[in-house]
């Protein structure tokens, strides 16, 4: 099983995407400007600002393109998409969205018509006011991206490079959702959530900030489990043993639709990749349960500078790590 796991994590457009990024990212943190206002940027869900230098909060922003292909398929989903996704990066940092800003371009007033009603959409059910953008409205290629802005304070900000060698690394996400007809490697646990039930199943956040128990969180991307954590290691400097042993009855405990082998490499929606230290781990579950998200531990971090996968007596290396910034 291993091997056919392998082989589709190096055959994944989406991961050699992700892949691809470290040496821009590394670039950017080498020779980009630098201010002092800047916490963190690179490689983060969502960069962290200070609006004054003794500021007792950070603003978060974060930005996100939705593909040509998915705007084309669904318009209006394609424009929903773009308000969840940065809302996601703001929570994956500890924080609480404000406002968005978009910039669409579409050459058929249709079309642009369904992707607005689905930003619209977005905004009401995540609680963002749309209050900038660009729009054109004669382009020939479809174009749509995001911008959140959110806050949190400054205490409780979550690193996606704050893994620490000996953590345990947990996969928290919604069993609660469906395929899309469009794509079966789409898993929706969004679009049939009220704004209520969509925060409520984020509780376990606000539950355990002020207790400084997360060290790393991302957002789990459309590169899933595999090509998160790839990007997650190499912010923070590390590598990661994965015990996939028990994973396939939890699937089928959980009525979920997928073999493992797909499971890992769903776009989630509703997935965060944390780290914490092993003596917090029921005490992060118990949170997290209680926010109805599930917690499926997957391994520990190490100082090696690459992902090593077991399945029961199977042992390979899935992939060695380019680190940012090196």
């Amino acid at each position: 099983m291993l091997i056919k796991i392998h082989q589709k994590f190096h055959s994944s457009r989406n991961i050699q995407e992700k892949q691809a990024l470290s040496p821009i990212l590394t670039k950017i943190k080498n020779h980009g400007y630098k201010s002092s206002q800047i916490h963190t940027s690179i490689g983060e869900d969502a960069a962290a600002l200070l609006p004054w230098l003794d500021s007792p909060n950070f603003i978060l922003i974060t930005t996100d393109a939705l593909l040509p292909s998915f705007i084309e398929k669904s318009p209006r989903g394609a424009g929903f998409s773009a308000i969840y996704v940065g809302v996601d990066d703001i929570m994956a940092c500890g924080g609480t969205p404000i406002a968005c800003s978009t910039t669409v371009a579409f050459g058929n007033s249709e079309i642009g018509d369904q992707i607005f009603q689905g930003i619209l959409e977005g905004t009401r059910v995540f609680r963002v006011p749309l209050i900038r953008g660009h729009t054109t409205t004669d382009a020939k290629d479809l174009q749509l991206t995001s911008t959140i802005i959110g806050s949190c304070p400054r205490d409780n900000y979550i690193s996606a490079n704050g893994a620490h060698c000996k953590d345990f690394v947990a996969l928290v996400w919604d069993t609660e959702g469906k395929p899309v007809k469009f794509n079966p490697m789409y898993w929706d646990t969004i679009t049939m959530k009220t704004s209520e039930t969509f925060y409520a199943k984020r509780g376990f956040f606000s539950a355990l900030l002020p207790l400084n128990l997360l060290h790393a969180c991302k957002d789990v991307s459309n590169g899933g489990i595999f090509g998160t954590l790839y990007q997650l290691l190499s912010y923070s400097h590390k590598g990661a043993c994965i015990d996939l042993s028990a994973v396939p009855d939890q699937l089928v405990k959980d009525g979920i639709p997928y073999i493992i082998d797909d499971f890992l490499f769903l776009f989630l929606t509703s997935a965060f990749l944390i780290t914490g230290a092993t003596e917090n781990l029921e005490k992060i579950r118990g949170e997290v349960e209680r926010s109805g998200m599930k917690f499926y531990n997957l391994g520990e971090i190490n100082e090696d500078k690459s992902i090593t996968l077991k399945y029961q007596q199977e042992e390979l290396i899935l992939t060695t790590i380019d680190y940012v910034g090196e």
